[in-house]
């Protein structure tokens, strides 16, 4: 499952970057180095071999797994490039279908389902902290922008959201995935990735100016 990539990343990077003990980045490689051979040829990723669908939230969870193992690999570690290789290729095939609004639907390859705040912010991240750490050249930083000016036009006065698909594991079809049921309002998981989101673009505007 896609989240997995995240969790993986998440814990083991931050392991390695604690206690400096190589065996968390090397594990963390091992986990990731095969995953590419799941990623389709649209450059994008099912849910799961179960539930072969290209749903918002678990692409955004493959872009923030690998975004935080890209953090905290050494930059001489052997499995960089090729770890790095498969996100840009993802990244890629997110980037060529978003949505004019700046924002990614609940199934990725899919017009007609709604747009996604959750998917939206962790995708955005994932660019934003490329921008920052210099793995995504300076053509990515309008994808960024972007990607903010849709986001936080659906960020209301006091915090309200627009759209945050509901805790979702495999389902069994399509139709499952496209008629999940959103919150709109407050919402703890798409309120927390938000302001990863927002640190992150305030880190970046700090350290490279403004938007372009």
């Amino acid at each position: 499952r896609v989240e997995d990539f995240f969790f993986a990343a998440t814990m083991l990077g931050r392991a390695f970057h604690s206690t400096g003990d190589e065996k968390y980045a090397d594990l963390l490689a091992e986990y990731l180095r095969p995953v590419d051979s799941t990623l389709q040829t649209n450059n994008l990723w099912w849910h799961c071999k179960a539930s072969p669908y290209f749903w918002a939230r678990g692409n955004a969870f493959a872009a923030l797994g690998f975004a935080e193992a890209l953090t905290y690999l050494p930059d001489n570690h052997v499995s960089r490039p090729k770890l790095l290789e498969t996100h840009l290729r993802h990244l890629g095939g997110l980037a060529e279908r978003q949505d004019a609004s700046g924002m990614w639907r609940q199934i990725i390859d899919m017009p007609s389902t709604f747009l996604e705040f959750s998917a939206t912010a962790m995708i955005g991240y994932s660019i934003a902290r490329g921008l920052r750490k210099g793995w995504l050249g300076s053509e990515w930083r309008s994808v960024a922008d972007k990607t903010w000016d849709g986001l936080s036009q659906r960020i209301g006065p006091s915090g309200e959201l627009e759209h945050v698909c509901v805790g979702t594991g495999p389902l069994a079809t399509l139709d499952e995935y496209i008629n999940r049921p959103y919150s709109d309002g407050l919402d703890d998981r798409g309120g927390a990735v938000a302001l990863w989101f927002a640190v992150e673009m305030a880190r970046l505007e700090s350290e490279t100016g403004g938007p372009e």
